[in-house]
């Protein structure tokens, strides 16, 4: 008797109730399909052995399961041929050969149909008779899983054949009514498996969002008939787009759980455990914790040994430590695990995948690879014979063909490879188009390299510049919210990067499609990018239309901005409604066309940038510098309006130092409670006592602009990634002093943010107010804190610089009164904790008070609703068009940024300034009460003494004075003066903005 059958008839005796026995059936068989006769025999056996052994009752046990199979053997034979699933690369029938629907049943025959074309391969006719047969109400509740999987066959080859969105539109006519679910395990199931393959398909277009609300709904109908397999892979997938979305402290996380879940499970789901193992080892080194990730790999492969067997978890095991390897810089220790990993994955018959898994580490040169890279294109081909229609297998292949004739000097044939796998992954989706591009461009590159033909070079820099010109088109079929841009930004970043790499190393010897000047062109391609990500979560947000746009117009925006922000409409709704709002815009372009200009998303460029900065009356005393993140590198923009001279430069210090920075900076200031051992915050009275050498690793950032920005006083500085957490007015120059000393320094987020900006600031200008306003503040603790008093005295700082304050305090600064005097401030000073919501900024904010209470400093362990009641968000601030000239949040940075991603400061102090506010003043780590309160009555002594002086430098003045003349002697140090950082895309002329 077979190893499988033995383990179904264990756990079916296991099972404890009649829902219990049927779920164990269908997610057995669903996991992988099991001889029904050989079960049967099984059962059959250990029913003759208990009587013989004298237990009756036992054996009447069996009978019942023995009958229950019975019961089911049909639904069952179905729903395994229905399923659709790949194994080993052979795609079973979507619907089952010998048995056909019952004329009566008029869906299912429809739906026969439907089976039929896809198992033909003619996926545009079947999606046609798919939309008619959805018409076809059900008239026999058993049809629902024969429809459901039968759609899902046909979303799933949709999926693989690059057509995310019309996959889609197959799942939303396949919905289950809870009519037809009652309590029956393999109509979860089904359900089940609908939601994970939804969830895949929102991520597919870009939504993380809606992919991780099918993957929880999926998880529910899992855990409700306790179908173990469905709950671990919905689980898994929740916790994979975690990773997937850049939030890998969370995926570590939800990873966690999933292996303590699964240490809990029998043996015969022990694969699961090593395999949930794995995965947290992966979401470790995402985290950069690559010592940890390290640790859980060998663990597996310790399991492994210990066995004395072999599988997919163990080949998955040696791939990852070999990517941690090369990590390291280590190619020797890499490639032997690599060698590992691929003979363990033929030894444990998953051959694909090692084949998979080896090609797609090998496809770049590593030292020494040749006979591994050949052994598996072999296999690979081999493979590829016995499943001609395996398109991961195809791509792999090509890839590594190109690779083996590149490293034998064959450039020609390499390209001619790259070149036919580029045309075969144009129908595939955005991401293989976009792989594929690159790929080519690369092997382009190479062959320039090596003396290739005329005109390699230019054809590189063509297939790459067609390539970026979908990202706009993209980004407008995005289905999603506004957080949900960050996949089809991150898609195309890398056609961006080899853009300005090719742009900044070969620029003169490409012809550039119009008359910018390389540098030029790479600082707009920078700018696309920065403003696909920044601008297009502002791009739904409901901001109030200039006063300009007829009323009409501006009611028909708003109801078509509230329709977009419901999940539920379908996805053909959804797109006739942006069609609409598009409409809307059009319309709106004639009477306010910066404005549409933001809510399109759409970048300005370096031209646009120079125009304003060079018309503006202090043109001599600003530069704007712009800094992107590489992998190894820095590159930094500088344009100086003064000179009109726009300079690149390449620092030499990449993405995983700077985040190691920043790690080392929070930790140093705020202290790490949660290492071991845990250290505390700094002293405030003895900073030097903690080492902040490592700031100077970041002086290479400076030297890049500091010869060409002598002179000017502000510096516009444009950050990304890891910069954003860093205290760039801190670091060292190379002659010593901090940056501060030689500039100020006023945080924006793009040239296009600060050109919107500019645009809202002129718009504005009629609506001067008074010259010295009423500041408006509100201050309110946390239920955690001890002293809520150290928080909610700020009036009085306002009052004794001068300035004339209201102030709602503690439980009064609710969230409706704190809104409603911010519709008429035009200076706040609000001091609480803050909320960066990394899903969905505009659900970011700050936590007030709410019906008598304070709120909790840790909204996360709430519930949304609960959150909300405490939270002004940035769409309630959005909403009101903020008068708000000069915004400072005061003592919130815990709240202000997510500990387990850089850039959040900047994400929800942005957000802000695209609500309205014109600048913004906000913490960058937990500020000293007494150091921060003393440089925030400086300020605003200062600046209400002198209004007329722009803010960025009344704040540099303040600045200036605590680290050059300091009382007490310890506020010198970065730690007190440096913790407030201004956030302005206008601050020169405050008083009119």
């Amino acid at each position: 008797m077979h190893e499988r059958e033995r383990a179904v008839a264990d756990r079916l005796l296991a099972a404890e109730t009649p829902q219990a026995v049927e779920t164990a059936l269908f997610e057995s068989y669903v996991e992988e399909p099991y001889d029904i006769d050989g079960l049967l025999t099984e059962l059959r056996v250990r029913r003759q052995r208990l009587l013989q052994n004298g237990r009756p009752a036992e054996a009447a046990l069996v009978a019942a399961l023995t009958g229950a199979v019975r019961e089911h053997r049909a639904l069952l034979e179905r729903l395994a041929q229905e399923h659709g699933r790949t194994d080993a690369g052979r795609r079973r029938n979507s619907w089952p050969r010998d048995l056909r629907p019952p004329e009566h049943l008029t869906r299912s025959v429809l739906e026969q149909g439907v089976a039929d074309l896809v198992d033909q391969g003619d996926l545009d006719r079947a999606l046609q008779a798919a939309h008619r047969a959805a018409g076809v109400p059900l008239v026999d509740p058993a049809e629902s899983v024969v429809v459901t999987s039968v759609r899902l066959s046909l979303a799933q080859r949709l999926r693989e054949a690059g057509r995310p969105r019309d996959a889609l539109d197959v799942l939303e006519e396949a919905g289950l009514p809870p009519s037809v679910m009652g309590d029956s395990a393999n109509m979860e199931i089904a359900a089940a498996r609908l939601h994970i393959l939804r969830g895949l398909l929102w991520e597919d277009v870009g939504d993380y969002r809606l992919g991780r609300r099918a993957y929880r709904t999926a998880l529910d109908h899992a855990v409700r008939v306790g179908a173990v397999s469905w709950r671990f892979k919905a689980w898994t997938c929740l916790a994979a787009s975690y990773g997937k979305s850049g939030r890998y402290r969370q995926a570590v996380t939800e990873y966690r759980r999933i292996v303590a879940f699964a240490r809990t499970l029998t043996d015969a789901h022990a694969h699961w455990f090593v395999a949930a193992l794995n995965d947290l080892g992966t979401a470790l080194r995402d985290a950069g914790d690559r010592d940890a990730a390290r640790s859980h790999h060998l663990y597996v492969l310790a399991l492994f040994e210990k066995s004395r067997a072999t599988g997919a978890s163990q080949s998955a095991a040696w791939f990852r430590l070999g990517d941690l390897a090369r990590d390291e810089e280590d190619t020797a220790g890499a490639l032997t695990a690599y060698t590992n990993g691929f003979w363990s994955a033929i030894a444990a018959d998953v051959v694909r995948q090692g084949v998979l898994d080896t090609l797609s580490r090998l496809h770049r040169a590593l030292p020494g690879d040749d006979e591994l890279l050949e052994t598996a294109t072999l296999f690979c081909m081999t493979v590829l014979n016995e499943e001609q229609e395996d398109w991961l297998l195809t791509w792999s292949l090509r890839r590594a063909l190109g690779g083996l004739a590149q490293r034998l000097g064959r450039h020609e044939g390499a390209v001619a490879q790259l070149r036919e796998l580029a045309r075969d992954a144009a129908t595939r989706g955005r991401q293989w188009r976009l792989s594929a591009a690159g790929e080519l461009a690369d092997g382009l590159l190479l062959w320039h390299e090596q003396e290739g033909p005329p005109g390699t070079l230019q054809e590189a820099f063509d297939i790459l510049w067609q390539a970026r010109a979908g990202m706009a088109a993209d980004l407008d079929d995005t289905a999603g919210t506004s957080a949900d841009h960050h996949a089809v930004v991150t898609d195309y970043r890398h056609i961006h990067v080899r853009l300005v790499d090719l742009l900044l190393d070969h620029g003169r010897e490409v012809r550039s499609p119009d008359s910018r000047t390389p540098t030029e062109l790479a600082f707009d391609l920078y700018e696309e990018i920065r403003a696909g990500a920044h601008l297009r979560q502002m791009a739904r947000a409901p901001m109030t239309p200039p006063d300009s746009v007829p009323e009409e117009v501006r009611r028909a925006e708003e109801e078509l901005l509230a329709a977009l922000s419901d999940p539920s409409p379908g996805v053909e709704q959804r797109r006739a409604t942006e069609a609409r709002l598009a409409g809307v815009h059009d319309l709106m372009a004639a009477h306010a066309p910066d404005y549409v200009r933001l809510r399109r998303g759409r970048p300005h460029r370096f031209e646009d940038l120079r125009s304003h900065l060079r018309s503006r009356p202090d043109a001599e005393h600003i530069a704007f510098v712009s800094f992107h993140c590489g992998a190894r590198s820095t590159i930094v923009f500088t344009y100086v309006p003064g000179t009109d001279r726009l300079t690149v430069v390449r620092a030499p210090v990449g993405e995983e130092r700077l985040s190691e920075v920043t790690r080392l900076l929070r930790h140093t200031f705020d202290g790490s409670p949660h290492d071991f051992p845990p250290r505390a915050p700094l002293h405030p009275r003895r900073p030097w006592r903690r080492d902040i050498s490592f700031l100077a690793e970041l002086t290479p950032l400076l030297a890049a602009f500091l010869p060409v920005t002598d002179g000017r006083e502000l510096l516009y500085v444009c950050s990304d990634g890891p910069l954003h957490g860093l205290p760039l007015s801190a670091v060292p120059t190379p002659e010593g002093p901090p940056l501060a000393a030689r500039h100020a320094v006023a945080h924006v987020s793009g040239a296009s943010a600060l050109l919107h900006a500019a645009a809202r600031h002129q718009a504005r200008r009629k609506r001067r107010t008074q010259r010295t306003p009423e500041v408006f503040c509100a201050s309110v603790a946390a239920r955690e804190d001890p002293v809520p008093e150290q928080l909610e005295g700020d009036a009085e700082l306002l009052r004794a610089a001068g300035w004339p304050a209201t102030a709602l305090t503690g439980e009064h600064a609710t969230r409706q009164a704190v809104l409603q005097r911010l519709d008429t401030a035009a200076v706040a000073h609000i001091t609480c904790h803050g909320y960066f919501d990394t899903r969905e900024p505009l659900d970011s904010g700050l936590l007030l008070a709410q019906n008598g209470r304070r709120p909790s400093k840790l909204p996360e362990a709430q519930s949304l609703i609960a959150r909300l009641d405490h939270m002004l968000t940035v769409r309630d601030l959005a909403r009101r068009a903020l008068p708000t000239r000069l915004l400072t949040l005061r003592a919130c940075a815990t709240g202000l940024r997510d500990e387990h991603s850089a850039g959040d400061v900047e994400g929800l102090v942005q957000a802000l300034l695209y609500a309205g506010a014109g600048t913004v003043v906000a913490a960058l780590w937990n500020v000293d009460e007494c150091s921060s309160r003393r440089l925030l009555v400086d300020f605003y002594s200062r600046l209400r003494s002198d209004p007329d002086q722009p803010l960025w430098r009344v704040f540099w003045q303040a600045q200036k004075k605590m680290f050059e003349t300091p009382s007490p002697p310890w506020e010198a140090h970065p730690y007190h003066w440096a913790a407030l950082a201004l956030f302005s895309d206008r601050s020169d002329d405050w008083m009119d903005t």
